[in-house]
């Protein structure tokens, strides 16, 4: 992205700097969450955006990997902030994790949050972390990878043929094999009926 002329905007507390340096990255030793936490050097999206002179920019791009905290950030994130990014990638952490029901109803608002202004349009799972088998059959991954567009900027087709992993995924772990999470956009029970 930094060759195509776009300037980069990187957050983490937990490290002291970048292992490369371009003209087009912007560092700080900050991390994101859904409230300001000064202790921890964490802050809101909303502050960032502010701060970066970035309020009146649209089609955005947003890429989040921040071990769980999605969830702070997602739970207090407005629509109105998510609408001003074209595509966003994050991963997700503790989806095999057991939830009470208050917080699996908090994890499913934090969805369809996204899904009001966004559509998924590919997922991938991350094969580092633990799994849980599902109707003694299938692997569903505690770290799942999502790429979301905004809806609005894409005409989507639906296509019910697309087996997941594809050719351009790569395992996180090279050592073990990538996890199957089968047919895209097909009901569950289908994908059932395929691997039995």
């Amino acid at each position: 992205m930094a060759a195509r002329g776009y300037d980069i905007f990187m957050y983490d507390p937990t490290i002291n700097g970048l292992p490369q340096q371009n003209p087009k990255f912007h560092f700080f030793k900050e991390g994101i969450a859904g409230i300001e936490v000064k202790s921890q050097s964490l802050n809101t999206l909303e502050h960032f955006i502010k701060v970066n002179g970035h309020e009146d920019k649209e089609n955005m791009i947003l890429k989040m990997d921040v071990e769980g905290a999605e969830w702070s950030f997602l739970s207090t994130i407005s629509s109105e902030i998510l609408s001003k990014f074209d595509q966003m990638v994050f991963e997700f952490h503790f989806m095999t994790q057991p939830k009470d029901i208050n917080l699996m109803n908090a994890t499913l608002a934090c969805l369809n949050k996204i899904n009001k202004t966004h559509s998924l349009v590919h997922l991938h799972a991350n094969n580092c972390g633990s799994t849980l088998i599902l109707d003694d059959k299938i692997l569903f991954p505690d770290v799942l990878e999502l790429t979301y567009v905004k809806t609005s900027n894409y005409e989507l087709v639906d296509d019910e043929n697309i087996c997941l992993p594809i050719a351009l995924d790569q395992s996180n772990n090279g050592v073990t094999q990538d996890i199957p999470l089968g047919f895209w956009n097909r009901p569950f029970n289908n994908i059932l009926k395929i691997r039995k």
